[in-house]
This record gives structure tokens, sequence and C-alpha cells, in this order.
């Protein structure tokens, strides 16, 4: 029997934040509009931009290869963050932690799922957060399934079948932001070289054949999510 889900839900109110991120010509204003607005998933877009652009930053622009120097330039610009700059706006963010993270709504929906008491809570803090229907926030409480349902003999082993892999194509499946210019998709080509105009194409470039069974694996979780079965998708406790 599939766990009742908490009688209070958080309201959607951070789609229309999300698709400012996904519009956003400039992710430093975008942060530190967010910053200045916090609610409705401010604090978790904001953090998210940190990630990307600190991973852009991160770069040596002349020694990566043209694709990958392309990738790396197009979310310089978009980032429009200095060094000096990535300081300040980490230091606003850590500042805000003090405040109560935990406040943001989509922050909230990952920190009540780690809290909560055994797979039972922990089914019901799932099942909260698909009626949320935030795909990254979905997609992130979910992963460990990929790595429960992927029979690999080692790390290295499991990264070659995409077990990391998964979260982030299922958030795409789930109808998160992975297109052409999307930050993720950049990532990909910027970090890896697994250059396309989108997430799954570019995880079927890099992972090859083993692409065909991650993709089956995130069509079959993203089936459970739609049916509400969250027990399925807890990961069993550890002895």
């Amino acid at each position: 029997m599939t766990p009742a889900a908490p009688a209070q839900q958080q309201p959607a109110s951070w789609r229309e934040l999300h698709a400012r991120f996904v519009q956003a010509p400039n992710l430093r204003v975008f942060f530190y509009d967010a910053m200045r607005k916090p609610g409705s998933g401010a604090y978790f877009y904001a953090s998210n931009v940190l990630e990307t652009c600190r991973r852009a930053l991160e770069q040596t622009l002349p020694a990566l290869p043209a694709p990958r120097r392309a990738a790396a330039e197009e979310l310089l610009r978009r980032c429009d963050f200095t060094p000096e700059g990535m300081e300040d706006a980490e230091r606003e963010l850590g500042a805000a932690r003090n405040l109560g993270l935990d406040t943001d709504p989509l922050l909230g929906s990952m920190f009540d799922y780690l809290a909560a008491d055994g797979p039972e809570g922990r089914a019901r803090m799932l099942l909260a957060a698909f009626e949320q229907g935030n795909p990254d926030v979905i997609a992130s409480l979910v992963s460990p399934v990929f790595h429960e349902r992927t029979p690999s003999s080692d790390e290295q082993d499991s990264t070659a079948r995409g077990v990391p892999f998964g979260g982030a194509l299922l958030a795409c499946r789930l109808g998160a932001d992975c297109g052409p210019g999307a930050p993720r998709t950049l990532e990909l080509c910027m970090m890896l070289g697994w250059c396309a105009d989108s997430v799954p194409a570019a995880l079927q470039q890099g992972l090859g054949a083993h692409f065909a069974a991650l993709d089956r694996l995130a069509n079959q979780v993203a089936d459970e999510i739609r049916r509400r079965d969250a027990r399925r998708l807890v990961p069993a406790p550890r002895d």
C-alpha cells in the first residue's frame, strides 16, 4: 500500500522562478535578483547558478579542445562572474544559510527527505516532492536507485555504465531544461567533451552502447514516479 502524502503540500510557485532561470541571458543578474527575493526556490536556483559558474571559471581555456572551449566560453558569457565576483556571491549565499535555507521550498523538500524517519517517512517525503513537481529535486532524491538497479563490479565500471548520470537523464525525462544551450548541456561538453544539442544526446555520445540500458532505466523510474510508486524508489536500508 502506498503511504499517504503529507496533508499540506508546498505550492508549485517555483515554476515562475524556474522559467526565469531557464530564460536568463545573464546568470549573475539572475543570482542577485533571486537572492533579493527569497522564497519560491530562490536559494535552490541560486546554488545551481554558483555550481555551474564555478566549474566554468575553473577551466583553463587555452588547454581545452575547440568544442569544449566554445562551451566553456558560452557558459562564462552567460555566467558573467569574475573570480572575485564569484567569491562575493558565495559569501552572500553562505550568509543566507544562517537565515535558514530550509525555508526555501525546494531545498526544504530535500532536507525533509534526508531527515525523514525510515523508509516509510522517506516515501511520504518523496510523494510530497512528486506533488511539488520540480524535476531537478525529484531526480536528485531518487538518483540512488540507479546505483541499486545497475550491477557493476566497481566505481570505474559504474561510471562507464553511466550510473552517475542517471539522475541528470531522469531530470530531462521529467521536463528539466536539457536542450540546446541549457547549462547542463554545455557542462557535459565543457567537462567531458560530450558535445550535442541536448543532455540525452550528449550522454548517448559519451556512453555509447551503455546508454540504451541507462535510458531504459530512466524511463522505468520516470514511470514509477508518474504512478506515485514511492516505496520502490526509496533505497533499501543498509545493515
